[in-house]
């Protein structure tokens, strides 16, 4: 068995790890609904699910994806690579940057109250956040999958 496939494994373990974990938390936020502890509850859960699997598993995508073009898997200068890799470093830096920070204001405002328009404001763009996040990295895995150009 070759390195490349190993790392392809392990890479293919942590997309379905990482885009797995963050497809639920929609569910655990509406399962939630306006229950001030049931809602701090569901988000303290969604970041721990974040620091315990979802990060862990993108961090282990990219140093697999770096090992497999290392060791001769793949070419960064194909394009279907080339684009996974910028909508990958974007989506790092806006779940650092934005969605990070986002979440800990949606707990603070969730512990405050859940039914006000502040936290209504909140809740609405990690949501959008979220859905953004999801379908960036669904086109990754497409270009993966598929290697359209």
């Amino acid at each position: 068995m070759s390195v490349v496939l190993v790392l392809k494994l392990v890479h293919i373990l942590s997309a379905i790890t990482a885009l797995g974990s963050n497809v639920t938390y929609a569910y655990w936020l509406r399962a939630a609904g306006t229950d001030r502890s049931r809602l701090v509850f569901a988000i303290e859960g969604v970041r721990r699910i974040d620091r315990t699997f979802a990060n862990p598993a993108y961090v282990l995508l990219l140093l697999t994806g770096v090992g497999m073009v290392a060791t001769g898997g793949y070419d960064v200068t194909r394009g279907w690579l080339a684009v996974a890799i910028v909508l990958y470093v974007l989506t790092a830096l806006v779940g650092a940057a934005v969605y990070a920070p986002l979440i800990r204001r949606q707990l603070a405002e969730a512990e405050r109250d859940p039914a006000s328009a502040a936290y209504r404001a909140v809740a609405a763009r990690s949501t959008f956040l979220g859905v953004l996040t999801i379908a960036i990295v669904v086109m990754i895995v497409a270009l993966m999958v598929l290697k359209p150009f």
